[in-house]
C-alpha cells in the first residue's frame, strides 16, 4: 500500500530510470528517454522541418511526429544534429503530411535580457499528464545556463521530461530557444534552453534552406491568442529503438507493442481504470526472463513524503486468471521499507515480475490490500 505523509528528511534530486545526466553524478539532468520508446517535443521551422533536441532523436531507429489534437502521426527522419548543444533538425517525410500551417511566430537570435517574460509549450509526462499540450510561463533568470554555459538560457518556467525539444518564446511571440534540460537536486523552477543562435548555426552547417529572420505577427496579442497560433506548430516527437523485423504497434497514440512472441514492449500503455492520480505506468516490457513494469509517481505537495509497494503485489492475467507475484523493485522499496519522495518532485521506478505469456493482451496490476494501487485493464495489443 502506498502511504504518504510529511517527512523532514533531506530532499533528494529527481533522477530518471536511466540516471542523472546519462550516468554522471550532477544536479543537471537532461529530459529522460525510455529504454525502448520515448517522446519529446518539437517546433516547426518550415512547412515540413522542425527543431528538437539531439537527445530526443539519439539512438532512434524509428521517428514519428504526432499531433495529439488530430491524433495524426507521421513518419519523420533526422536531418542533422548538434551533439554539443543538444539540437536536432527533423523532417517529416510521410507523403500524407501536407505541411504545417502558416508560421505566425517570429524568431529572435539576439540574446534576451534577464527578466524577459517567456512561455514554454510542450508535451511533458504524457503518461500521467495526458496528451494535451501544456503551457508554463516564467522569466529569463540568467543569460547563461548550467555552470555558466553561454549556449543556454536559464529560465524559471517549469519543465518536465517530455518538454525536451519544445519551444521557448518571449512575450512578443518570438522563438528564442529550445528547451533541453532542468536542474535537479532541490532546485525549483530552474530550466535550461539552448539559444536560438545555436540552432541558426546548425541550420547553416546543414545546408538546409531555412531562414530564421521572420518577424512575429502575434506580438500584440494576449497570451491565449499567441498559444492558439503556436500550438498547431508544436508537436510531440515519438521515437523507438526497435530493429527492423520487430512488430510495432502503430496506433495514433504513442504506444507500441509486439504480438505473440517475446519481447513485448509497450510505451505509455492504455489503462482502462486506475484508483490513483499520483502514479502512472510509463511502459511495459515482457520477455522470457520476466516482466518489467516502468512506473512514475509524483508528489505535488510542498513537503517531503514517503511511499512503498506492498509485499505480494501481483499481475493478473485477464484471460487465465493466473497471478504473477512481484519479485523485486528498482527505485522504490517494498513495504515495510519506505522511499522518500521530495516535495514537488516526480520519481520513476520499476517493478519486476515473472514472465507473462507472450500471448498476453490485457492484465491488471494490483496491490493486495483494498487501499492499495489498482490498475485494471492494462492493454498490451
Amino acid at each position: 500500500m502506498v502511504v504518504l505523509f510529511p517527512l523532514f528528511a533531506a530532499a533528494q534530486g529527481f533522477n530518471s530510470k536511466s540516471g542523472s545526466h546519462r550516468g554522471q553524478q550532477t544536479p543537471y539532468t537532461q529530459q529522460e528517454q525510455q529504454p525502448s520508446h520515448w517522446s519529446g517535443s518539437g517546433i516547426a521551422l518550415t512547412s515540413k522541418v522542425l527543431a528538437t533536441n539531439n537527445h530526443v532523436v539519439s539512438g532512434a531507429t524509428h521517428l514519428y511526429v504526432y499531433f495529439p489534437e488530430t491524433k495524426a502521426k507521421y513518419k519523420a527522419e533526422t536531418i542533422t544534429v548538434d551533439e554539443t548543444n543538444d539540437l536536432a533538425l527533423v523532417r517529416i517525410v510521410d507523403p500524407s503530411f501536407k505541411g504545417f500551417p502558416a508560421i505566425r511566430y517570429g524568431f529572435k537570435k539576439a540574446v534576451e535580457d534577464v527578466g524577459t517574460d517567456v512561455f514554454v509549450l510542450g508535451y511533458p509526462r504524457v503518461d500521467t499528464m495526458g496528451e494535451e499540450v501544456k503551457l508554463t510561463t516564467g522569466v529569463v533568470s540568467s543569460r547563461s545556463g548550467f555552470q555558466g554555459n553561454q549556449s543556454q538560457y536559464q529560465v524559471s518556467a517549469a519543465v518536465q521530461p517530455g518538454n525536451s525539444g519544445g519551444p521557448l518564446f518571449n512575450d512578443s511571440g518570438e522563438l528564442i530557444g529550445i528547451i533541453s534540460a532542468k536542474h535537479t537536486d532541490g532546485a525549483e523552477n530552474v530550466s535550461y534552453a539552448v539559444k536560438l543562435s545555436y540552432l541558426n548555426d546548425l541550420i547553416a552547417r546543414s545546408g538546409e534552406s531555412i531562414s530564421l529572420t521572420r518577424g512575429s505577427q502575434i506580438a500584440t496579442q494576449k497570451l491565449s491568442e499567441k498559444c492558439k497560433a503556436v500550438i498547431p506548430c508544436t508537436v510531440m516527437v515519438i521515437a523507438d529503438n526497435e530493429r527492423e523485423g520487430q512488430a510495432r504497434r502503430t496506433s495514433s497514440s504513442s504506444t507500441y507493442g509486439a504480438s505473440g512472441k517475446y519481447p513485448i514492449r509497450v510505451n505509455m500503455p492504455e489503462v482502462q481504470n486506475a484508483n490513483t492520480n499520483i502514479a502512472g505506468i510509463i511502459g511495459i516490457e515482457v520477455a522470457e526472463r520476466g516482466t518489467s513494469i516502468y512506473m512514475t509517481v509524483v508528489n505535488p505537495g510542498k513537503e517531503d513524503v514517503w511511499f512503498n509497494i506492498e509485499k505480494g503485489t501481483y499481475l493478473l492475467d485477464k484471460a487465465t486468471g493466473k497471478k504473477y507475484v512481484i519479485k523485486s523493485t528498482d527505485g522504490c522499496e517494498i513495504a515495510p521499507k519506505k522511499t522518500v519522495l521530495p516535495a514537488q518532485s516526480q520519481l520513476d521506478f520499476t517493478l519486476y515480475f515473472p514472465a507473462l505469456p507472450a500471448s498476453i493482451s490485457s492484465f491488471d496490476l494490483c496491490e493486495p490490500s483494498d487501499s492499495g494501487w489498482q490498475f485494471t485493464g492494462i492493454l498490451v495489443h
